[in-house]
């Protein structure tokens, strides 16, 4: 009997060391797993901030781009368009080109649109419609033999 108490004794002093073993190995990852945290939590902050400085300085640019714009259109309008100064002619005849550009399309859209709604006030008929649609369309209908 004393053979089977000592193998208890023994089994258990096993059990209580790996149990002392296990409660390290815990403490341990424990710990790892608080450091990798904190560590973590500092890169989602400086990778939130990151974002955030991208975002501002992308506005702070549109706002430094409007500003410019604006000094533009500014001096465009004041200036003489005869005799711009020699380093603004090319952007002078950029502005004017583009200004004739819209206007030609403007015009064009104007027109359109009154011929659209001078042909909508007359009553159109389907058929006559449809008849101008398909001038010139050709359709071959075939049939397939299906075998029985």
């Amino acid at each position: 009997m004393s053979d089977y108490s000592d193998l208890i004794k023994s089994l258990k002093a096993a059990a209580g060391g790996f149990a002392d073993i296990a409660k390290d190995l815990a403490g341990a990852a424990g710990d790892k797993a608080r450091d990798l945290a904190g560590g973590a939590g500092e890169k989602a902050k400086a990778l939130a901030r990151l974002a955030k400085l991208t975002m501002e300085l992308s506005s702070e640019r549109d706002s430094l781009n409007e500003a410019y714009a604006e000094v533009g259109k500014l001096y465009f309008e004041t200036a003489d368009k005869t005799d711009p100064g020699e380093m603004y002619v090319r952007a002078f005849d950029r502005v004017m080109l583009s200004l004739a550009a819209i206007e030609r399309m403007e015009t064009e859209l104007t027109e359109l649109r009154a011929a659209l709604n001078e042909g909508a006030a007359e009553d159109a008929d389907f058929e006559d419609v449809v008849s101008a649609a398909e001038e010139g369309i050709e359709v071959e209908i075939t049939e397939d033999k299906t075998e029985e």
